[in-house]
């Protein structure tokens, strides 16, 4: 269903409204602690210059809380210099922000809360690089994201679309309507409600236009797509937006989303072959997993092997695609994740680390985590004390691991070329657990 929004109330509800932040699990994964999004408008009345509005949010656990009376303070600025193509300054601003929050677990991330402004602009079309810096006060710490945007001139065409806000809700209070942008290109696939913000603009009134839209891949291979029923153009400015569904999961990547509008007539018949106007923006779906992790699910999911059982692992193996094989890999691991209010998996990140450091440091005839070496570090981690001493041939090499709970474990290289096989079996086949204390 699409329902219109008043000009005013997208002025102010956008900016005091709650805004969803949905990040990858790990940092190196995102551009910013800080999440930056900028979108473009016509500008309001004749010969008015184009509209940008520019939204940041800050992640609680990015920032320092004060104890006080009670309450947990935090008071940071959120500077914003606006660049134009020639590199001139042309917005260089300041917002000072106070937070108050009466719970010291939300402070510290636990509820993935994030402080979130937005700042309007007018400005003349043009492309602008634009940089947001947050100064902790309590902290002491900077954090800057940066990104560029492109306002076109929304009067040389006689049909146009907005730039594209994506929404995560959007509900009608009395007259008014109240949204809830996200912030940045990053979207988490099928796991909630995302809608398409945008206006349409028109040089005169009536008849009727139908919006498409579709998510495609680099090579143009398209993913997801929906339309409209035909709507009755009212004004020269409609305010609208589109329910965004995928029947599969996309895994992580960069897509581009497409916003067309078509001409329609009141009978519903839609002519998808003729586009009036169109619009753009990415469609990035990050990966909750650290690394090139994700890049092979297949080889991540077989990398279970010292963790989960075997009919666990065939179960995720036989999923149809690669995007059912991802949830059900991280369906898995939120069964074990140590902190599951949280955007991280310490236990994850953890179990991948050691096997990326045993790639690095028991690589043999196979890949460091096939190596009995490896598969002992990844169960059991770093050992206290590591012994080596020549056999009685001296060719033979021996290396024996002790580890803080008592386990010793004996290794044997018959040739001298650094192929370690293990002495003696495992008790017990152990299986890696998450120790919090580590």
């Amino acid at each position: 269903m699409t329902l219109p929004i008043t000009t005013a109330a997208l002025g102010v509800l956008a900016a005091t409204s709650p805004t969803a932040v949905h990040a990858s699990a790990y940092a190196d994964e995102l551009p910013s602690v800080v999440r930056l999004d900028a979108v473009s408008f016509k500008g309001r009345g004749l010969g008015a210059n184009p509209i940008l509005d520019v939204y940041a949010a800050v992640p609680y656990e990015q920032l320092q809380f004060a104890s006080h009376d009670g309450s947990f303070v935090n008071e940071y600025s959120l500077f914003i210099e606006i660049r134009d193509s020639s590199g001139r300054t042309v917005i260089d601003t300041v917002i000072n922000r106070t937070i108050v929050e009466s719970s010291y677990t939300v402070t510290r991330g636990k509820t993935g809360k994030s402080d979130n402004a937005q700042q309007r602009f007018t400005l003349a079309p043009n492309t602008y690089s634009i940089e947001v810096t947050v100064t902790d006060a309590f902290g002491m710490r900077n954090f800057t994201a940066k990104r560029t945007c492109r306002i076109p001139d929304y009067s040389s065409e006689s049909e146009a679309i907005s730039s594209i806000l994506y929404l995560s809700d959007i509900e009608q209070r009395g007259s008014r309507y109240s949204i809830v942008p996200y912030i940045g290109e990053y979207i988490w696939s099928n796991e909630q409600r995302l809608f398409a913000f945008f206006e349409y603009y028109t040089v005169s009134a009536g008849g009727h236009v139908a919006f498409s839209w579709d998510i495609t891949m680099p090579d143009l291979q398209t993913l997801a797509s929906g339309i409209s029923e035909p709507m009755v153009i009212n004004s020269r400015l409609m305010q609208t937006f589109l329910p965004l569904a995928m029947s599969a999961r996309l895994v992580p990547g960069d897509y581009t989303l497409a916003v067309r509008a078509h001409p329609a007539d009141a009978n519903g018949n839609i002519d998808t072959l003729k586009t009036l106007a169109l619009s753009q923006r990415s469609y990035r779906v990050p990966s909750s997993m650290a690394g090139d992790l994700m890049k092979d699910i297949r080889k991540a999911i077989k990398q279970l092997i010292y963790i989960a059982g075997q009919d666990t692992i065939d179960s995720m193996l036989a999923a149809p695609t690669d995007g059912e094989r991802l949830t059900r890999f991280e369906s898995f691991w939120k069964t074990i994740d140590p902190s599951p209010n949280t955007t991280k998996n310490e236990a994850l990140e953890e179990y991948y680390a050691r096997i990326e450091a045993a790639n690095e440091r028991f690589r043999s005839y196979n890949e460091g985590w096939l190596t009995d070496m490896g598969r002992v570090y990844i169960i059991y981690g770093e050992p206290i004390t590591v012994e080596r001493f020549l056999g009685q041939n001296r060719v033979t090499v021996f290396s024996r691991w002790t580890y803080a709970n008592g386990v010793v474990i004996t290794f044997e290289d018959p040739s001298g070329f650094g192929d370690f096989r293990l002495r003696s079996p495992l008790p017990g086949n152990p299986k890696y657990e998450y120790r919090r204390s580590r």
